[in-house]
């Protein structure tokens, strides 16, 4: 079905920040704290970064939570191995990481269009 939008809104971001928009906005469905996004944002870029270079999704799942992949993950967050591991166990809880690979629920599905991702919500009130 498709919907024409009536309401348009422009953010300007980058688009590590736009994965970080996305967590946030999903807050409510996975209460997850800041540093947890923080750490699932920089896993989501990584992976929309690999995504361009790797099409199987088992073998870009299997890159993403390779043990050099989390340690870039780790070095770009600031945080030590301990509270990494705390952090992925909270992830693992709050079933953002099913199964050593991010939950696609939590995947935003964009399209890149002239340097701008289109992002449609559609609230079904009742």
């Amino acid at each position: 079905m498709e919907v024409a939008a009536n309401n348009v809104i422009r953010i300007p971001t980058s688009l590590q920040m736009f994965f970080r928009y996305w967590y946030e906005f999903l807050k409510p469905f996975h209460k997850l704290t800041d540093r947890e996004i923080d750490v699932i944002t920089a896993f989501t870029y990584k992976r929309h970064q690999l995504s361009k270079v790797i099409s199987d999704q088992e073998i870009l799942d299997k890159v993403l939570m390779s043990e050099d992949t989390k340690k870039k993950i780790r070095e770009e967050c600031d945080i030590t191995l301990a509270y990494f591991q705390v952090i992925m166990g909270k992830l693992r809880r709050n079933k953002v990481i099913i199964d050593n690979r991010i939950n696609p629920r939590f995947i935003p599905n964009i399209t890149e269009e002239n340097g701008a991702f289109k992002l449609m919500l559609l609230f079904d009130v009742k």
